[in-house]
């Protein structure tokens, strides 16, 4: 099936950065909320992504392969095994200003997952211009969406946004390090009887695929204060907890009372994901008006030794709809990129499977 992501299913876009290219060129279809990246590989071929912008900083996407012609670009879908049907083909005629997309063979009931017709070609101000304005669109939203769940939401709602907001830059700076690739320098160019002068990187703020990134994680962080927490909470420990960025703790209690926490994430990619597992003993739970709270120090998890250092603290507290997560390890690129603390919401455990 074609590689279509929608916006919380797949983070993989977050952190890609584009293959060694020749060219990379963005086109826009502004009526359709549609950018299309066209990036040109060498022996002719080509990649093609298109995105969807129905909210600021969706991610959701169509990415495909194929080559260049004489006669223009020829694709399919890209799938995660070749094995897999690429759907239809398509065709794109390519001229300085547009790109037009079409099918290759018109036929009937052949899936077509919406990226057919006219693009326009646009300068590297302009996508720097586009996606600078996505970014503040996405920060306009959520500033709405704190506003409305301070003004509409439920106690259990507004526990959560006045710490999240406090910790939101520096949620964003983390998310950022794993999604944002700085461009490379181009080649230096030397003349004739002079040395060649360093070649300079492009800096964020002139990068349109920083102010995506920017956007993205912020659609991320809107998408998450926008939900509303489920009206089952009772504030106990049991049940389901999501941070919005691919965080998740699993808590249930225990017949002796004792806590079992299953904390994992995955920060972008599998190789910027984390677990942890411990169990809270039921002596190390209190509890004082409606905020419960639990603290363990265990070792590592991969430690043999029943001498090793206990070097792994988890501190939990739950209030309102929310958990909030503080976890102290050992301190590793791997740990840094896949970090476990945060506010995360409640959800209830599901319901056993019917057979």
């Amino acid at each position: 099936m074609p590689l279509l992501t929608r916006h919380f299913a797949l983070f993989l876009c977050f952190a890609m950065p584009l293959a060694a290219a020749t060219k990379v060129t963005h086109y826009h279809d502004e009526a359709g909320g549609r950018h299309l990246t066209l990036t040109e590989k060498e022996s002719n071929r080509v990649e093609v992504m298109v995105r969807w912008n129905f909210d600021p900083g969706s991610t959701t996407t169509w990415a495909g392969h194929g080559e260049k012609r004489e006669s223009g670009l020829l694709f399919a879908a890209t799938v995660a095994d070749e094995t897999q049907d690429r759907g239809p083909f398509f065709t794109a005629k390519v001229s300085d200003t547009k790109l037009v997309v079409a099918f290759r063979t018109e036929k009937p009931d052949q899936p077509d997952p919406g990226i057919r017709g006219e693009f326009r070609r646009i300068s590297e101000e302009k996508w720097l211009q586009l996606s600078k304005k996505e970014f503040q669109a996405a920060e306009a939203r959520l500033e709405a969406a704190w506003k409305n769940a301070m003004r509409d939401g439920r106690t259990d709602d507004k526990a959560l946004v006045p710490d999240w907001k406090l910790r939101w830059p520096k949620l964003r700076e983390l998310w950022m390090k794993n999604a944002y690739t700085p461009p490379a320098p181009p080649p230096a160019e030397a003349k004739p009887g002079l040395l060649s002068k360093p070649a300079t990187a492009t800096p964020p703020d002139k990068d349109g695929n920083y102010w995506l990134k920017m956007a993205q994680a912020t659609m991320l962080a809107y998408s998450f204060n926008e939900q509303r927490v489920d009206v089952k909470n009772d504030g106990g420990w049991d049940g389901e907890y999501d941070d919005g960025f691919g965080g998740h703790v699993s808590i249930r209690t225990a017949k002796d009372g004792r806590l079992r926490v299953g904390l994992t994430c995955t920060r972008g990619t599998e190789a910027q994901g984390s677990d942890l597992n411990v169990e809270i003993p039921a002596a190390a739970l209190k509890q004082k008006n409606g905020t419960r709270t639990a603290e363990v120090t265990t070792r590592l998890p991969e430690a043999e030794s029943p001498d090793a250092p206990k070097s792994v603290r988890v501190i939990l507290r739950r209030e309102g709809g929310g958990l909030w997560v503080d976890v102290s390890r050992p301190v590793t690129a791997a740990t840094q990129a896949a970090w476990l603390d945060g506010i995360y919401r409640w959800s209830p455990v599901p319901a056993p499977a019917v057979e």
